[in-house]
């Protein structure tokens, strides 16, 4: 019995260090990576478009697999508002659960929501 719960605690702790490895990477490319490109790239005068999503969607994409805190629905709103054709878009929010934002041309952003919230309600009834 004491050898079950020793091979069980080791198990955990291997498992521990892992999640926390991988928290720590999520972190520090969000930090010391992908937010000091955004800044970068917003502070050009004409903003990179493709460069911006292109960060936006390693950031969500990492939330997703590094901090593993999102519901379905928050990583599917980012990823059907870029098939919509929003420039970018992102879960938010302190994790299972939150809010989702989406960068969208201004003469197409009421087209995008609409089409956006009917997928939704689609998707989730």
């Amino acid at each position: 019995r004491g050898d079950a719960r020793a091979a069980r605690w080791r198990e955990e702790a291997l498992f521990t260090a892992r999640r926390s490895s991988r928290r720590y990477e999520q972190f520090h490319a969000e930090s010391e990576v992908l937010i000091p490109a955004v800044r970068g790239a917003l502070s050009q005068r004409e903003v990179p478009l493709p460069t911006l999503a292109s960060l936006v969607d390693r950031s969500q994409a990492l939330t997703a697999s590094h901090l593993r805190n999102t519901l379905e629905e928050t990583e599917w709103l980012p990823a059907a508002a870029r098939r919509l054709g929003a420039v970018a878009a992102s879960a938010f929010g302190a994790g299972f659960g939150g809010s989702v934002w989406a960068l969208v041309e201004a003469g197409r952003a009421r087209e995008i929501l609409a089409e956006w919230s009917r997928a939704y309600a689609e998707e989730y009834p």
